[in-house]
């Protein structure tokens, strides 16, 4: 099978995804509202999504092992020998951009991405469980699926004309680079509905563990006394 035979239904399969992925985007809204009806469906999927962004994060260290390693054969074959290798430093750029986005998801259900606010750590358990859920649905989610929705012909032309390095000793590999975006959108889509599914959980109460964190401090305090 040739790759302009494989780009052809790439546009269609993003938006199948799309479409697949629908439901599931809706997870921890309807979680929020709804509770424990949705609670089981909701941490399957948790756990679903989370298997998937340790395999990515995995993947993502040895794309920055292979950025430093490169890195620092570049600096010796430059400063020692003279020399540079176009293929060396496009490597060093394909490990430097698939090691960000697929380290994305993980950093974002680890809750260790940056957050640019100055009201979320001043916040109750609730009120930042309710703010995780909102975030999801109004801004990550809508700008993930503009993402899934608009590189798919950029990824779908890519393949079809088989894109390579504008260098003529460079990687002939931009078709794959540019597969990564469609691959990062869905990731960040289940990282996110693993993220903001907790969230939901949490909000009302039916996190494992966690009830106590997010319930009345009277009841919280009740349970723990019977607890112990």
């Amino acid at each position: 099978m040739t790759m302009t035979e494989i780009a052809g239904p790439l546009g269609a399969v993003s938006l199948v995804i799309l479409g697949g992925l629908a439901p599931f985007v809706a997870a921890p809204l309807a979680t929020a509202l709804l509770g424990a009806p949705v609670a089981g469906v909701m941490r399957a999927l948790i756990a679903l999504a989370e298997d998937v962004a340790a395999a990515l994060g995995r993947f993502a260290q040895l794309c920055l092992l292979v950025l430093a390693l490169g890195m620092l054969s570049g600096v010796i074959l430059r400063y020692v020998f003279g020399e540079s290798l176009t293929k060396l430093s496009e490597v060093v750029m394909y490990a430097h951009a698939l090691g960000f986005l697929m380290a994305a998801p993980a950093a974002l259900i680890g809750n260790t991405h940056v957050r640019v606010d100055i009201f979320y750590e001043g916040l109750s358990a609730r009120g930042r469980a309710a703010v995780d859920v909102a975030g999801f649905t109004l801004f990550l989610a809508p700008t993930m699926v503009l993402l899934l929705i608009y590189c798919g012909p950029v990824v779908e032309l890519a393949w079809r004309i088989g894109e390579r390095s504008p260098e003529t000793d460079g990687l002939p590999l931009v078709f794959l680079l540019k597969t990564a975006m469609p691959v990062f959108a869905v990731a960040m889509l289940a990282a996110g509905v693993a993220h903001a599914g907790r969230a939901a959980l949490r909000l009302r109460g039916l996190a494992d563990g966690e009830a106590a964190a997010v319930g009345d401090e009277p009841q919280a305090t009740a349970r723990a006394g019977a607890v112990l």
